[in-house]
């Protein structure tokens, strides 16, 4: 007891939840939904997930279509099935409640759905969603279909485990199963509801069905602004910007994110049981949202995004303000508590030196109190504490260093550097950049033809070109050229290569080519890299890392930071020491795009970075700065309009439209319809080398299950982009003529690429002349069995 005692609250018995972690994890659950799973349709366990006891789907539709599916598919006479195709009381198994196979379902045929087993208890949760739900129409409903099936043992009712059908007949099982005490709990515990002698409220202990939350979701959200220095404090009072210094807010300790990441993966961990805390992964912004408390200390974290050991991109001025709007919108869409969410905003010269106007008017927005329809307030840090949420940890490390000055670690402001003239300067918000003059282009140099002049240079040229007093991506690119022959420890000047490529990432300003390769040199990883990955698996779709033309990585599910962080720089650095910076980049504009406009990625199944990277850079015009020189803002900027466009074959060549979405890996929204049609009409087998697309993909599954549509993936996939968009009008084409024909028979076996050679089609011609050339090579070298082909009307 005393052990106990003295161990309460100790940091080895206390385990942090994440509510970052709890938000992922809910959106992966409704990304699901109203599946199962990726490869079940509909189970049982749905209804104890969307009502009692869990109450974690708010949709009242969605919970509606669940429980119609669950009902239509699932309801028997005696009960409900736990899923299609369950293999428990199947009466070529024995029944074993040990049987962990069995009870998991992790084998599905559903060949043998007549033979499943039926619970009675599952009702018993129908029931009781009902009564927190006031259905008393559907209590009565299901009530009904329970009392039949109950047993009086000593004169009180008994519910059996099961039913299992045999020989047209129904028997109970399980009435002596541990299990069964259970569930007879349950039944109590349902009448008591159903009699009022017990309220929905007092078994809803987490709140999880009524909830009270006094902002309805839109919170207002608290930020201190806070100023590096007087003089920079100064400096923004001129325009009306109240800010405080570090000295300002001594009872307060200002963290980066990084720093409680260390501290919370110690928090909970314990060597005896081998068990570590909390992975050291980034801190969302529902943790930094919010003051720590922290063995009595008052603790704020910084957002990601203003981490100064963070990626490059820290160091946009229009990306900072972009991501504090971002940051802005998802507190007020996902903050669940009474609490008001509260974050520092770290206001230092280098955000304010060449391109403010963004910062500026957005700060100047927060001092009307309202941004957006989100309500804003604005005021001093000790003021703010006492309305803002707070997380207590106790008995941390004694290693834990308060003092640490990593966050505001910048370069001394001087009237020099920073001016009121250079707060208010900015430059062109358009999304394609292009050259002012001839000299221009020459200087924004791509970096293949940079990389290709170092590589013709001899050593005593690659050092005079490495020791330029201007630091420029043509220094950096001589850098890492004289790396690769002689090694990253070589000395220039007394200094190594990586202590020279650490000194010109630190003082880089503007110049995002040489950024982009001193970071990818360097090994930087963006913290925020983890979470994008799980945005994109949350939506469905695989990702893929790799040069365009070269072996990728598939990616399809959450990736520790430890091990993208291998990927890219391990294998994509290997294939492109450029790409392991850019394909970041364009990760974080993906995961940013799939949340707010998720339209633009309809129709792509794999997100493959490496090829929209490819597909971008072919699409640009002579005139258009290289995309490695562009700001991370505009090439944002950049991806979503090209995005946008890619899709539409208006304005686009033929040519142009096919490698695109060849390329992006793109396919009309009705093409698994086609396809499982063309399956389904005859025992058919298409063939490329050694992917095959065959009848028997459709069996024991349905078409709108991703399963499907990912088995046609991965034989699109083994098409070039050119030839993969063929494929798909081919498709179209045969789907269309089945349709209008049903008589029509194709051959057996269909060799897809002979086809497309034989047919003769040219990347460049119209929808309707590619078509005709299918018909035509249909008929001529007799893929078909019907002399009259030529008739039909495709189109």
């Amino acid at each position: 007891k005393q052990w106990y005692q003295r161990r309460v609250r100790d940091h080895e018995t206390v385990l942090f939840v994440d509510p970052d972690a709890v938000f992922r994890n809910v959106t992966i659950l409704r990304s699901l939904l109203p599946r199962e799973s990726k490869s079940k349709d509909v189970d049982a366990a749905l209804i104890m997930t969307r009502g009692f006891p869990a109450f974690v789907v708010e949709d009242p539709g969605l919970c509606s279509v669940m429980e119609e599916n669950i009902d239509r598919e699932l309801l028997g006479s005696y009960g409900y099935k736990r899923f299609i195709g369950d293999r428990v009381g199947r009466s070529d198994l024995s029944f074993n409640s040990q049987d962990s196979d069995c009870l998991s379902g992790s084998v599905v045929n559903t060949s043998l759905s007549d033979s499943e087993l039926e619970w009675p208890f599952i009702l018993l949760f129908q029931i009781m969603t009902c009564v927190f739900e006031k259905r008393t129409q559907d209590v009565r409903k299901y009530r009904a279909a329970l009392d039949p099936l109950l047993f009086k043992t000593d004169g009180f009712p008994t519910i059996p485990l099961y039913y299992s059908h045999k020989e047209d007949t129904a028997s109970p099982g399980g009435l002596k199963n541990q299990r069964t005490t259970v569930f007879q709990a349950f039944l109590i515990l349902t009448e008591l509801l159903e009699k009022q002698l017990v309220l929905p409220h007092e078994l809803d202990y987490r709140k999880q069905k009524i909830q009270t939350n006094p902002y309805n979701g839109n919170p207002i959200v608290q930020i201190a602004l806070i100023s590096e220095s007087t003089a920079f404090q100064s400096l923004l009072s001129t325009y009306g910007i109240t800010s405080q210094t570090p000295n300002q807010i001594e009872s307060v300790y200002i963290w980066p994110s990084s720093k409680l990441v260390d501290l919370l993966y110690f928090h909970g961990s314990d060597e005896r049981l081998g068990l570590t805390g909390r992975p050291k992964r980034p801190l969302g912004s529902l943790c930094t949202s919010r003051i720590w408390k922290i063995d009595g200390k008052t603790v704020m974290c910084i957002p990601l995004y203003q981490d100064k050991q963070d990626f490059y991109i820290s160091k946009d001025e229009t990306f900072i303000a972009k991501a504090v709007k971002s940051h802005l919108k998802f507190l007020s869409t996902h903050w669940r508590e009474s609490c008001r969410p509260t974050f520092s905003l770290m206001l230092t010269s280098t955000l304010f030196k060449k391109n403010s106007k963004p910062l500026f008017n957005l700060l100047n927005t927060f001092k009307s109190g309202m941004f957006k329809d989100i309500p804003i307030k604005l005021g001093r840090l000790q003021e703010l504490i006492t309305a803002a949420s707070k997380i207590e940890i106790t008995n941390v490390s004694p290693n834990v260093d308060f003092h640490d000055n990593r966050v505001l670690a910048s370069p001394v402001l001087s009237r020099k550097t920073l001016s009121i003239k250079s707060l208010t300067e900015s430059e062109s918000d358009s999304f394609i950049a292009k050259y002012d003059d001839p000299e221009e282009k020459e200087v924004h140099k791509g970096y293949c033809k940079m990389l290709g002049e170092c590589q013709a240079l001899e050593e005593h040229d690659l050092l005079t070109r490495a020791r330029e007093e201007q630091v420029t991506a043509s220094n950096v690119i001589a850098l890492i050229e004289l790396s690769r022959r002689y090694g990253q420890d070589y000395r220039i000047d007394g200094e190594t290569i990586t202590e020279i490529m650490e000194h010109h990432y630190k003082s880089l300003e503007g110049d995002w080519l040489a950024l982009r390769c001193c970071a990818a040199f360097l090994d930087k990883t963006v913290d925020s890299l983890a979470p994008a990955v799980s945005v994109v698996i949350v939506s469905g779709r695989s990702l893929s890392f790799g040069v365009y033309g070269q072996p990728e990585i598939l990616v399809e599910g959450p990736m520790h930071p430890t091990l993208l962080h291998e990927i890219l720089h391990d294998k994509v650095g290997k294939q492109s020491l450029l790409h392991a910076s850019l394909q970041q980049e364009f990760l974080i504009c993906i995961a940013e795009l799939l949340v707010d406009h998720p339209q633009l990625f309809e129709g792509i199944l794999i997100i493959r970075v490496g090829s929209m990277i490819q597909v971008l850079q072919s699409v640009m015009g002579p005139d258009e700065v290289p995309i490695e020189t562009l700001p991370p803002h505009l090439l944002n900027k950049k991806i979503r309009h090209f995005l946008a466009t890619s899709s539409d074959s208006k304005d686009r060549s033929w040519r142009d439209h096919r490698l695109i979405n060849g390329t992006l890996g793109r396919v009309p929204d009705d093409f698994p319809s086609r396809v499982w049609l063309i399956l389904s009409h005859q025992n058919i087998r298409f063939s490329c080398e050694d992917s095959h697309l065959v009848s028997s993909d459709i069996l024991n599954t349905k078409v709108s299950e991703p399963f499907f549509a990912m088995k046609i993936e991965r034989f699109l996939n083994s098409f070039s982009p050119n030839y993969r968009h063929f494929v798909i009008e081919l498709f179209h084409v045969l789907s269309a003529t089945l349709v209008r024909n049903p008589e029509v028979n194709l051959v057996q076996d269909f060799p897809v690429t002979e086809f497309i050679v034989k047919s003769e089609v040219e990347i460049n011609e119209s929808l309707e002349a590619v078509s005709k050339k299918f018909i035509d090579c249909l008929i001529k070298f007799e893929f078909v069995r019907l002399t009259n082909l030529e008739k039909c009307i495709v189109s």
